[in-house]
């Protein structure tokens, strides 16, 4: 019974990296567009299914499309860690950027508030329908990869 139990364990690694479990299942979007938004410009629609890379220091805008009254939630995995830097913000828009949410670091250091599993997750809930421009910058010094996941609050 012992033998039974080996392969299960062997199938679940997979020799993969934190990295691809992140990302598995997803299509990396390379985000180098120009898509107008507010004022400013965004390099991609972000979609379910779809995840992008970078570096930091920087900043990275992309557009989520959400339906009223949804949750958006950006999750950076962070692929290497250097210098945590000083100011962190992710900021989500509502459509039109007649209301803006903002995450920031304030300090902090974001690797130790992503955790061991080097994910940093912020959830903010938005209003009204549309696309919301995602804004996410640091000072900090990592590659990361970043997902966008749109959910409807429990209860509705």
């Amino acid at each position: 019974m012992k033998w039974a139990i080996i392969p299960l364990v062997f199938a679940s690694g997979c020799g993969l990296s934190a990295a691809d479990n992140f990302t598995r299942g997803l299509t990396r979007d390379r985000c180098d567009g120009t898509y107008p938004i507010c004022s400013t410009t965004a390099g991609c629609v972000m979609g379910e299914n779809r995840y992008l890379e970078g570096s930091f220091p920087g900043s990275r805008e992309l557009i989520v499309p959400a339906p009223a009254e949804s949750i958006v939630t950006v999750r950076l995995f962070f692929v290497t860690q250097g210098a945590h830097g000083l100011d962190t913000r992710i900021l989500i828009s509502e459509p039109g950027c007649i209301d803006t949410y903002e995450w920031a670091s304030e300090g902090q250091d974001i690797f130790i508030e992503a955790g061991s599993d080097r994910v940093l997750e912020v959830s903010r809930e938005v209003y009204l329908d549309g696309d919301h421009l995602v804004e996410v910058a640091s000072d900090s010094v990592a590659d990361y990869a970043i997902t966008v996941e749109v959910t409807k609050p429990s209860g509705t």
